[in-house]
C-alpha cells in the first residue's frame, strides 16, 4: 500500500506540453492507460464509501485498483496484478459493482526536481498536468516554483471522474458520446 499525494491542472495549449516536455526530464515515455471504475452509487461512490475500485490497463499490464481518500489530494492505494483486464471487472461485478466511469488517456511520467509531473491527454477532457508530490520535501514551494515556472494558473482542477461527471450531468452532448464510448469499449470486449 502506498500513499498518494496529487493535484492537476488543466493545459489549454499543445505549446505549453512542448514547453513542459522540453524543460523537464522523461521518466517513461507517452503510454496510453485505460481505467474502468465500479462502484455500487455510480459517481456517488467515492463521496458516499470513501473509495474508488478500478481496473486498469498501462500497456501491456493489467491491475485492479483501489483508492481510499485520505483527505483531499491525498490518496492510499493499493493495487493487485491480474492477467486480464474482465477478470477484474467480473470481480467487481460479482461483489454488485457497475461500470460507470471509462477514461482512456495517453500518459507520459517526467520530473520537475523533487516532484513527479503527468502530462495526461485525456479522451474527451484534453490536456492536464498531474503533480504528484510525495516524494518531495517542501512541496508547496515546490509546486508553485513549477506553476510560476511554466506560468500555468493556479486553478486546480477536479479528480477526472468529477470532471466527466459535471460535464455528463450540465451537457447532453456530453454524456451521449460519453455513454457511447463506454458502451463501445464494454460490448467490445476491448477489456
Amino acid at each position: 500500500m502506498e500513499i498518494e499525494k496529487e493535484i492537476r491542472f488543466k493545459i489549454e495549449s499543445d505549446s505549453k506540453i512542448k514547453e513542459i516536455e522540453l524543460e523537464t526530464e522523461e521518466i517513461q515515455e507517452k503510454s496510453e492507460t485505460i481505467d474502468l471504475v465500479l462502484g455500487w452509487k455510480g459517481f456517488e461512490s467515492l463521496d458516499k464509501y470513501g473509495f474508488i475500485c478500478r481496473v486498469r490497463k498501462k500497456n501491456d499490464e493489467i491491475y485492479l485498483e483501489c483508492k481510499k481518500k485520505i483527505k483531499d489530494n491525498i490518496w492510499n492505494e493499493s493495487k493487485i496484478k491480474l492477467k486480464e483486464f474482465r477478470e477484474g471487472v467480473n470481480f467487481l461485478s460479482l461483489i454488485g459493482m457497475k461500470p460507470y466511469l471509462y477514461i482512456n488517456r495517453k500518459r507520459q511520467i517526467r520530473k520537475f526536481k523533487d516532484l513527479k509531473i503527468y502530462i495526461d491527454e485525456v479522451d474527451m477532457l484534453g490536456n492536464f498536468i498531474e503533480i504528484e508530490f510525495q516524494e518531495a520535501s517542501n512541496e508547496e514551494k515546490q509546486i508553485q516554483e513549477i506553476l510560476s515556472h511554466f506560468n500555468i494558473k493556479n486553478i486546480e482542477q477536479k479528480l477526472y471522474g468529477d470532471i466527466f461527471k459535471e460535464k455528463i450531468e450540465t451537457d447532453i452532448n456530453f454524456k451521449a458520446e460519453f455513454e457511447k464510448k463506454m458502451k463501445y469499449f464494454i460490448d467490445n470486449d476491448i477489456i
